[in-house]
């Protein structure tokens, strides 16, 4: 009877009686990364924000070697560093042009739930989007980062509205969004501080525990550091 009971636990996880041994349960481990946060420094962070590495990334919108960088390491980051608690990543805009402001705008539409999927989306697609916002733009010009109007009119016409959509983005949320004068402070101090203040040598620029990646652009040359301040 004994030998039978003690099968049916380990088959089935039934309870034991009184004075029997408990049986183990499973445990799961946080997913950090669904864990996003505003920054006090105006970014947005993605996973534990007392994680043993901080990786910071200065990136632009138009820059195609921001965009290369996204498809090929927010997968690694996010699913081998970030999920596990050990890294957290944090995005800060570094403008560059007037189209770059448009685009970091319609990245914080969605807040920060959806930030760092509609960041993915817009960089997968740049050479898509971006020829059409420069054609509308080069034709209509207007200063976006007062005229919030213009600044819709273009996310409108480069299909970039399509791409929020697709993230949940209504027409009503991008209207607001584009006009919100918190957010575009936001976005140009950081990308003062970038440029003005930290000096970075271009966009992508990383941080690391707040150390300056000098001449780090690409995940190949990005990760190899990561593993060292993870040694550390």
């Amino acid at each position: 009877m004994k030998r039978l009971l003690a099968l049916l636990v380990l088959l089935f996880g039934l309870a034991l009686p009184a004075g029997a041994a408990p049986r183990h349960r499973a445990h799961h481990a946080a997913d950090w990364t669904a864990m996003v946060a505003a920054t006090p420094e105006g970014g947005m962070r993605m996973g534990n924000p007392k994680a043993k590495v901080k990786l910071v990334e200065y990136l632009s919108y138009t820059c195609p070697h921001c965009a290369l960088f996204t498809v090929e390491a927010f997968g690694p980051i996010t699913q081998e560093y970030v999920k596990s608690g050990k890294v957290s990543f944090e995005l800060r805009a570094a403008l560059r042009d007037r189209l770059d402001f448009v685009a970091a705008m319609l990245a914080r539409c969605g807040g920060r739930t959806h930030f760092f999927p509609l960041t993915e989306a817009i960089m997968a697609a740049q050479t898509d989007w971006e020829p059409q916002a420069i054609a509308w733009d080069s034709a209509h010009p207007a200063d976006l980062t007062k005229n919030g109007a213009a600044a819709a009119a273009i996310v409108e016409h480069s299909g970039l509205d399509a791409i929020a959509a697709k993230q949940g983005v209504t027409a009503a949320m991008l209207s607001r969004c584009m006009n919100d004068a918190a957010a575009r402070k936001t976005v140009e101090a950081t990308t003062k501080d970038a440029w003005e203040v930290r000096k970075i040598g271009g966009t992508p620029g990383f941080f690391i525990n707040g150390a300056y990646q000098d001449g780090v652009f690409t995940w190949a040359t990005l990760e190899p550091k990561l593993q060292a301040a993870l040694k550390g």
